[in-house]
């Protein structure tokens, strides 16, 4: 698909405002983890998963490092072999992992309802992924009673109720939500939405519950089947499984006391569930070295699932560590190639013409600057919003080479922005 001024001049403020990624069209500028996606696409999306079974990976790489990247790649992978996803960016103050109940409550509160058309935004919830899979299958039309009717309606309901799921709660709720969802019956249709979202329901919504079947509530001693369920669910509608992508954002190696060892007891539990027990399930959890080197050898039990005499690849695929400090490019060709990308990017969002001779010097140079000088600062994210910036500031006052303290002073302007004056935390 060819890319489009809105979308390039999204992709371009957000890398030129924080150098982190989008949320769409990082296949315009993604380079060097080719090999580790084939490998992915081969062994598991492709073939494994495919026929139910279920693997968890650890995405390994320091802060900048193009963890987010990686993710939103396998996502868009993910939905081209028809998986579901849900990604779960983690806040540096919380995690679901002192909590399994939240563990389920934050992937459906992040399941992932996707447009193919990239100018539309995606949108999530469990409940409205339900609800766009059902306007999907009946082609779009405006769902109401008349789609009662439909006959690829009867027969997703038909398999629905004839599919293998553990909690008949959880399959009486889903089959109650489309019923409601069509006779706009609204005051079930909440109920049933708090239900299956997991968050609290009142007296009243289980009043309204138990009519529909749906008994009981989802707890912490049931959360991991309640997970299983919708992972069943989600293949009984006709989807290859679920992906459960898991961003850590560098918050892992540094909580520290009770709390850390909650989290990775109930981690070392999220882990086995869903290589044992998810049918079609890959579990993604993206953290920094300093998780895997310092936090998990103080938890053998969890040491014992991460641990792999090597690194994830093509002829090592069963290794669960995904490094990015291992790609196909080495560093210096990695960032020229990400900053070759970018030019027509740029040149597609604001409608102009760089001279791209030039423009990849300058690239060049930023790029040796970022990886020499500023060598404890992640300078491929640094590279990446210094190089947009410079762009911009080209086509405004007049492209030509820089030298090598410009760039410095470049690169050291931004390093400010980024870090507040302080070398951000990895």
């Amino acid at each position: 698909m060819a890319l489009t001024q809105s979308l390039a001049r999204r992709i371009i403020e957000v890398l030129g405002s924080s150098g982190t990624p989008p949320n769409k069209g990082v296949q315009y500028f993604n380079v060097g983890n080719q090999s580790l996606l084939d490998a992915l696409d081969e062994f598991y999306l492709s073939s494994y998963l495919q026929d139910g079974g279920a693997t968890y990976k650890m995405v390994i790489g320091d802060y900048g490092s193009g963890k987010s990247h990686f993710l939103y790649c396998l996502r868009d992978l993910a939905w081209d072999r028809g998986f579901a996803v849900s990604k779960v960016d983690l806040s540096p103050v919380e995690t679901p992992y002192n909590d399994q109940r939240a563990v389920y409550a934050a992937v459906a509160r992040n399941l992932i309802w996707h447009e193919p058309d990239e100018e539309i935004s995606d949108e999530k919830g469990l409940t409205r992924f339900l609800e766009g899979t059902l306007q999907r299958a009946v082609g779009g039309e405006e769902l109401g009673l008349e789609t009662t009717k439909h006959p690829t309606y009867r027969a997703m309901m038909d398999t629905l109720e004839l599919a293998e799921i553990d909690s008949m709660a959880y399959k009486n709720a889903v089959l109650a939500f489309f019923e409601a969802l069509l006779r706009d019956q609204e005051e079930r249709l909440d109920s049933l939405t708090r239900w299956l979202m997991g968050v609290s329901t009142s007296p009243a919504d289980t009043k309204i519950l138990r009519e529909v079947g749906v008994t009981g509530k989802i707890t912490k001693p049931n959360a991991f089947r309640m997970l299983r369920s919708l992972a069943q669910t989600i293949r009984a509608l006709s989807y290859s499984g679920l992906i459960l992508l898991f961003d850590e954002v560098d918050r892992m190696a540094s909580i520290g006391g009770k709390a850390e060892r909650l989290a990775t007891d109930n981690l070392r539990e999220v882990i086995d569930r869903c290589r044992d027990e998810m049918p079609g399930a890959m579990f993604v959890y993206a953290v920094p070295p300093q998780f895997i080197n310092d936090v998990v050898p103080r938890y053998p039990a969890l040491q014992q699932r991460v641990r792999a005499p090597g690194r994830f690849s093509r002829i090592n695929h069963f290794s669960p560590q995904i490094s990015l400090e291992h790609l196909d490019l080495d560093e210096n060709d990695l960032m020229l190639a990400i900053g070759e990308k970018l030019i027509p990017i740029y040149e597609t969002a604001f409608q102009t013409s760089l001279d791209a001779q030039i423009q990849y010097a300058n690239a060049a140079i930023l790029a040796n600057v970022a990886r020499d000088v500023f060598l404890d600062v992640s300078h491929r994210r640094l590279f990446v919003k210094s190089f947009v910036v410079e762009l911009a500031r080209q086509q405004a006052t007049g492209e030509h080479l820089l030298a090598e303290e410009e760039a410095v002073a470049i690169i050291r302007g931004q390093v400010d922005e980024l870090s507040g004056g302080e070398t951000p935390p990895y």
